[in-house]
């Protein structure tokens, strides 16, 4: 009798490893953001590539690299090895090149545009805009801050400038400072200054803690690019323009496959990457108001919100009556002390719902409140909506609940 044959097994296919055929793209920056780069990676992923690894360790490629495009941000190290690549390119920066290569850009224009608005809704009066010219970038988000405020009915003699110091100062802190100093202490107060880009609005709130100036309530301070390794770590926390970084990478590795299959040639118009929001942190958390007392008062109230303060601890703190201190509230807020006070709470309450997976009883007491209940019922009758819901509704991609 025949033994039955035994069937064979399927065995799972593997892959042998990369194709011929697979496209090998260089990544040329001579600067890092990983949000960039994650842009990047997650449309290789999907198309295929193969992301050489040249440039993130080493300035050099071999000679002959058999490579089908790069991406590559132009600038004064790696120019010479850009213009020498003759495979399909784009570009992410806004730096002059000798030769026509498609460009995927921040939008420039909405980004200065977006840092005038925030300003004007919390009244200010006097704006500044800190240069650097070196960095390309900057004129062009300054002409249109300053365009933005000019508009809106700013007095154009209500627009200052600060100016980075010259390579030879910034290599000497101390001089750096000084120099910096120098030009805050001619400027009006409150003053509203939009940095161009984070590094810049860093060394403005070194300068102003330094030297005893208060952020925000003297200069509000506003950066470009959203850093967070960076805004975070601040003496005074740095609200920033979010830039969409990683979709600007996507936009960039989407365009060069465009370009390698022929559908747009080196000519094709800039692609424009809309800014997202400004991500609110303690440097411009702030209303521009003149009176002495009740700008001592906001102070006191975003230092210890979270602790259980009341009208009398406030007004003992500025040496002002009850009476006083709320006219002189409603005066240049619009609003009582009381109110303020619980903005600031909710408002904080708001970041940790959908930020953080903490537990609603505990941001309660983080932000004042002696228990849950209390910060419901303050929160439905500021959003219409309890803690739960609003995180529910709100809740941000980085934190899905």
């Amino acid at each position: 009798m025949t033994a039955k044959k035994r069937p064979r097994a399927k065995l799972p296919q593997f892959d042998d490893g990369p194709s011929p055929d697979q496209p090998s793209i260089l990544v040329a920056f001579d600067w890092f953001d990983h949000r960039i780069y994650k842009g990047i990676a997650r449309f290789a992923v999907q198309a295929g590539w193969h992301l050489s690894p040249y440039l993130f360790s080493d300035r050099n490629v071999p000679f002959n690299w058999p490579g089908d495009g790069a991406i590559t941000c132009y600038g004064p190290t790696l120019a010479p090895f850009i213009d020498s690549l003759t495979m399909p390119k784009v570009d992410v920066s806004v730096a002059k090149m000798p030769h026509t290569v498609p460009r995927v850009l921040n939008d420039n224009l909405l980004i200065g545009r977006l840092a005038a608005e925030h300003f004007l809704k919390r009244g200010f009066h006097h704006f500044a805009f800190f240069r650097w010219p070196a960095v390309e970038v900057n004129p062009i988000r300054e002409a249109s801050y300053r365009a933005a405020l000019l508009e809106s009915g700013v007095d154009k003699d209500h627009f200052h400038i600060i100016r980075q110091p010259g390579p030879k100062v910034l290599r000497d802190w101390a001089a750096h400072e000084k120099a910096i100093l120098e030009q805050l202490e001619k400027l009006p107060r409150p003053l509203a200054v939009f940095t161009g880009q984070d590094n810049l609005g860093a060394t403005l709130i070194e300068v102003c803690v330094r030297n005893g100036i208060h952020v925000p309530e003297e200069i509000s301070v506003l950066g470009v690019d959203n850093i967070e390794f960076l805004c975070d770590c601040l003496a005074v926390p740095m609200s920033s323009v979010d830039t969409r970084l990683d979709e600007l990478g996507y936009q960039a590795a989407k365009q060069l496959q465009r370009r390698m299959d022929g559908e747009i040639a080196d000519d094709a118009p800039p692609l424009l990457i809309a800014p997202g929001r400004v991500v609110n942190r303690r440097s411009t958390e702030v209303l521009a108001v003149p009176h002495a007392g009740v700008a001592k008062a906001l102070r006191l109230m975003r230092a210890a919100f979270s602790t259980p303060m009341t009208l009398e601890d406030v007004c003992e703190h500025v040496g002002m009556s009850k009476r006083g201190l709320e006219k002189a509230f409603r005066t240049h807020l619009q609003r009582s002390p009381a109110a303020e006070l619980r903005r600031i709470r909710i408002d904080h309450a708001k970041r940790m719902l959908t930020e953080t997976d903490i537990k609603i009883e505990a941001i309660a007491r983080e932000c004042g409140y002696c228990n849950s209940s209390n910060l419901s019922l303050a929160f439905k009758r500021d959003t219409k909506l309890s803690p739960r819901a609003y995180r529910r509704k709100f809740r941000t991609e980085e934190h899905p609940a």
